[in-house]
């Protein structure tokens, strides 16, 4: 084998940088001429930080042997005699031009307290004066007292010139130190290549790829969607979405120019499935007293829609379960900074059915909806979300996993124009044989601010029983029908500037052998 000296060192372009949730794979290219026989290689460019194992090689035209990563460290060259004494007279300069100004300084100081004496003298000088007397005109002491003002002026001045330069002299002083003592250290570095074993048949020119993978790279999504109302038809919409990449890195390389992909798939998770557990399921006998009561427990419960399931464990990307692969439109260019860079990978463009809604129980204000259909090829990954009506930045939200296919709402802010205040009334009555009744009346007081008339989807619900013991008899009015799950939907115009109340109430019968939560 050749000795480390013996190897020729090439310089790599980066091609293509592939982003996963925590980690980047890079695809280096390089251009060697190669001798006959078996030989060593060794390519510049790759970071520190690379994985040894996800190093691959690929020649066509030549055999490859090995791939190695291989690291060393150097250390700075010390700085010489003759920097030394440049930065050496430097600093001399600067000490001696702040002492001299310190000098001037402590000279005008001076006579700053001897102007002040001046003033404390005047001062008694004056007092002692008869008022309209003709031996001290006060001529004489106004002037007076004008020249000790304006030379003080001049010396204060002079002093907060002197002061500033001072000052200025010692950063400039401060600098010169840092820069002398950063280069009198010496500093290791380390320096990463790959040296790469070919067997090629003859001499020839033959270009080599690498493939690797590195951490402190990585990329995550976020959406901008935009909604466009139909002038004509105020319920019918267009929703602009922008799908972008986030992707930064801070590994040492400096990629430009570059082919980027972005890939929900996890190389580094372990594709072996978890161990099973038993669950074991017990049970006891209830004693005679509990046997008699009934306790109910209230509890909200999430409605949940049919939809493409979530894989488990997901920190980063959630992308269903499915593994995803994105591809910017354009090369990039991306220094190793830390610093995040947006890349758009896609765009769609749906109708919507644009409401507003009113949720009086969680929130006394209305909000424009816009109900919409994924009609592209891909899903939407889950992620934050900003929202813009027309022009105007609303606000920022965040969007689930959305397959292919499947409906999905997006809150547009809320209408200002709106306004709701929500009370409820509550009675108690217990029967003879110690079973409850609950009465409850809910007012919803509506005002229209705004100089047009705005239709309203009204949301609220009611408790559902999973006991017999328990009934929950349906909500009076009529207009207020609760569906199975408790939901109730109204939908109302509010003319301009106009207000409305609305009421329902519901009662909750409960047997004597119930103990209720509430």
């Amino acid at each position: 084998m050749n000795s480390d000296a013996d190897i020729r060192i090439l310089p790599s372009t980066p091609k293509l940088v592939r982003f996963f949730e925590d980690r980047a794979e890079v695809t280096r290219q390089v251009v060697a001429p190669l001798a006959a026989g078996c030989q060593w290689l060794r390519i510049s460019g790759v970071t520190p930080l690379v994985d040894d194992r996800s190093v691959q090689a690929a020649c066509a035209g030549a055999k490859i042997l090995a791939a190695r990563v291989f690291r060393r460290l150097r250390t700075a060259q010390e700085i010489s005699a003759s920097e030394i004494e440049k930065f050496e007279r430097e600093g001399a300069k600067l000490q001696a031009r702040i002492d001299e100004l310190r000098l001037q300084i402590s000279r005008v100081e001076k006579r700053l307290e001897y102007l002040g004496a001046l003033f404390e003298t005047w001062t008694q000088g004056i007092a002692k004066i008869p008022r309209f007397s003709d031996l001290a005109p006060m001529d004489s002491w106004t002037s007076a007292y004008d020249e000790l003002l304006r030379a003080d002026g001049d010396e204060m001045a002079h002093w907060l010139k002197l002061t500033q330069d001072v000052e200025r002299l010692e950063q400039e002083q401060a600098e010169l130190g840092a820069q002398a003592s950063g280069l009198g250290s010496q500093q290791p570095r380390c320096e990463t290549f790959i040296d790469v074993q070919l067997d090629a048949p003859a001499a020839t020119e033959r270009e080599i790829t690498l493939i690797y993978r590195t951490p402190g790279a990585l990329w995550r999504p976020e959406h901008f969607a935009r909604l466009d109302v139909d002038a004509k038809q105020p319920e019918k919409g267009k929703v602009t979405l922008q799908s972008f990449a986030a992707v930064w890195q801070r590994t040492g390389e400096s990629w430009e120019n570059v082919q980027v992909a972005f890939s929900t798939a996890r190389p580094a998770q372990v594709a072996t499935p978890p161990l099973l557990s038993d669950d074991a399921l017990s049970k006891r006998k209830k004693a005679p007293e509990e046997k008699k009561k009934v306790v109910v427990e209230m509890r909200e419960q999430a409605i949940e829609t049919a939809r493409t399931g979530k894989a488990p464990e997901m920190p980063g990307v959630d992308d269903g379960g499915e593994p995803l692969e994105f591809t910017g439109k354009s090369p990039l260019t991306l220094a190793s900074t830390g610093t995040p860079m947006r890349v758009e990978i896609a765009r769609l463009e749906v109708a919507a059915e644009v409401a507003r809604i009113l949720m009086p129980e969680r929130v006394a204000i209305a909000h424009q909806r816009a109900r919409c259909v994924n009609n592209g090829k891909t899903p939407l990954l889950a992620g934050p979300i900003r929202v813009a009506r027309g022009a105007s930045l609303v606000g920022r939200a965040r969007l689930d996993f959305v397959g292919t296919g499947e409906p999905f709402d997006l809150g547009f802010g809320p209408e200002d124009g709106l306004r709701c205040r929500r009370t409820m009334e509550e009675k108690r009555e217990v029967g003879l044989m110690g079973g409850q009744t609950i009465t409850r009346e809910v007012t919803l007081s509506l005002s229209n601010l705004g100089s047009q008339a705005r239709p309203l989807e009204i949301l609220e619900r009611v408790p559902v029983s999973e006991i017999e013991g328990l009934e929950v008899r349906a909500p009076e009015p009529k207009e207020w029908a609760p569906d199975k799950d408790g939901f109730m939907k109204r939908t109302i115009t509010l003319e301009p500037l106009a207000a409305k109340e609305l009421k329902f109430k519901y009662e909750l019968r409960a047997k004597s052998n119930v103990e209720l939560p509430f």
